[in-house]
């Protein structure tokens, strides 16, 4: 019990080591994505009249039309997919010495996309937008946001590291970030996991 209470206490540590070891990394991550959001919520302000309508009957038909209701179905797997395959891009981003950047670059394509959306919905749909964006947008979210995050500066540190290699590093530094770095996307993969199971489950309770 008390081994494998231990376990689990160290894989946590070696999480936080990949995410955490640099406040800068991790400042640096919030940054791309506060960005992208603002980034996203800009470009809906900017829509051109006739998109905005057409974007606008498209959100009535998806979320106010029973008929049309057999037509989209639960949202588990599609967001799994879509999500686990952003994880998917920051992992492989943080194992080039030279293509970490990347992982930034997709953090903050997702905040542009949350921007977007949410911008869309609570200027189309008024009171009813809020409403939505509490029950389906924030609940998920409050788990997805600090894993991107996290995930995404993970990347950046152990891009940093193998970029350091050939110089002065200690050596024991470079050995924890390089053991932590796969148990951590493992552990926010999982965490992306939960998060669209609440999403699934919170699916039919609003719609």
């Amino acid at each position: 019990m008390k081994r494998d209470l231990s376990y689990h206490i160290h894989t946590l540590n070696q999480i936080g080591a990949a995410a955490l070891c640099s406040k800068k990394t991790l400042l640096a991550a919030g940054f791309f994505f506060l960005t992208g959001i603002s980034t996203g919520i800009f470009m809906e302000l900017t829509l051109v009249s006739e998109e905005k309508s057409m974007l606008t009957d498209y959100l009535h038909q998806y979320l106010f039309s029973g008929s049309n209701a057999m037509e989209y179905p639960n949202p588990f797997w599609a967001s799994l997919s879509g999500n686990l395959l952003l994880l998917l891009i920051l992992f492989l981003a943080g194992l080039s010495a030279i293509g970490f950047p990347l992982a930034l670059a997709a953090l903050a394509y997702k905040g542009l996309a949350l921007g977007y959306c949410t911008g869309l919905i609570a200027e189309s749909l008024k009171g009813k937008g809020l409403a939505i964006i509490l029950t389906t947008l924030l609940p998920q979210n409050l788990i997805l946001i600090p894993v991107f995050i996290l995930a995404a500066s993970a990347a950046v540190n152990y891009g940093l590291y193998s970029l350091c290699r050939g110089r002065r590093q200690s050596k024991k530094n470079l050995r924890d970030i390089s053991g932590s770095y796969l148990p951590s996307m493992i552990f926010f993969a999982l965490a992306i996991g939960l998060a669209c199971g609440l999403e699934a489950a919170l699916h039919p309770l609003v719609f």
